[in-house]
């Protein structure tokens, strides 16, 4: 564990941080005499001004300050993803920034601008596990329609009950606990424009049904880009992993397991986003389990990420269906 980043993940209030670089709260719960209503908030909405992103910033049970962007699911984490989101800057520059922000004299940011007291989330398995089981089991949904994720990718038994709709149309992709693969302890929310977390879950990595016989690991960033690479590149022997569009230490550690559970002789393939955040997390991949298992790199041929490529190969096809010249050419 470095227990420098640790230190900053505990230490540098997000908001605060976030108010510096110009973000604004949206929420606001102050009464007339400046106090907070109640006890201090579980989670807080933050807005820039000049590119309309907004943040959801909370605290995690373990102390640690973490954001999520509701209109980038790929976009989440602790304050140094938030800058490494925001800026090309190398985990060397981040230290020192940090250390600063902790140390010296930091950008006056008025209190009104950002939370000081937020309360640390706590943890109720039980009522996740309710909330999804009480979702209808995957099927139709006009986000995934959205998306160009097809019926027959959707009920196809890789993916059974790997994802639930709740009563708003909201998908619910689960997060298990390793030791006990049938118990839901989080799960991913997402809609049009929106993304968040189960309240009270705790994040693992998303997975698809492992089945006897499979021989290569696809590991992506979302949810979404794993349906899509299957469609894509069907196979019947292919497992997915997404790490939700972070990677720290704890699903690192899950990454490696997953990959040590393939047969010998199998492949894994990294298909994260192509893009300089999606680099950095094949290459802290590839490091993890170089020597040990065959890898590959495989990048989205189109856009970013392989939603992109997907919803690209929708429209060709549907110019195709119209007798419209295919893109590309």
């Amino acid at each position: 564990m470095d227990l420098e980043l640790e230190r900053f993940k505990r230490d540098v209030n997000l908001s605060e941080f976030a108010a510096s670089v110009g973000y604004q709260l949206v929420r606001r719960e102050r009464s007339a005499g400046g106090k907070w209503r109640g006890s201090s908030p579980a989670s807080i909405l933050m807005r820039h001004p000049s590119t309309n992103d907004k943040i959801v910033i909370r605290r995690d049970v373990d102390g640690h300050w973490t954001y999520f962007s509701v209109r980038d699911d790929r976009d989440s984490g602790s304050v140094i993803d938030f800058i490494q989101h925001r800026r090309p800057v190398s985990l060397a520059e981040i230290r020192v920034e940090l250390r600063d922000w902790l140390h010296l004299e930091r950008p006056a940011v008025a209190p009104e601008l950002y939370r000081s007291p937020l309360r640390i989330q706590t943890r109720d398995a039980l009522a996740v596990a309710a909330t999804y089981a009480r979702a209808c089991p995957g099927g139709a949904s006009t986000y995934l329609d959205e998306r160009g994720i097809s019926l027959a990718t959707l009920r196809n038994k890789r993916f059974a009950d790997t994802f639930r709709i709740d009563s708003r149309g909201n998908v619910l992709f689960a997060h298990r606990d390793p030791e006990r693969p049938s118990q839901i302890v989080g799960f991913e929310i997402k809609n049009r424009g929106f993304t968040s977390f189960a309240p009270g879950g705790r994040r693992t990595l998303w997975t698809s049904n492992p089945q006897q016989g499979d021989d290569r690991l696809v590991i992506l960033e979302g949810t979404i880009d794993a349906l899509s690479y299957h469609q894509i590149h069907p196979s019947a022997r292919a497992r997915y992993i997404s790490t939700a569009g972070s990677l720290g230490a704890y699903q690192l550690q899950l990454v490696q397991r997953a990959v040590a559970e393939m047969r010998a002789g199998g492949v894994t393939i990294i298909a994260t986003d192509n893009d300089q955040a999606g680099e950095r997390i094949a290459g802290r991949i590839e490091e993890l389990i170089a020597g040990s298992f065959r890898t590959r790199r495989h990048r989205s041929p189109v856009g970013k990420d392989w939603n992109d490529c997907l919803r690209a190969h929708e429209r060709q096809r549907g110019d195709r269906g119209r007798g419209e010249r295919p893109l590309g050419r």
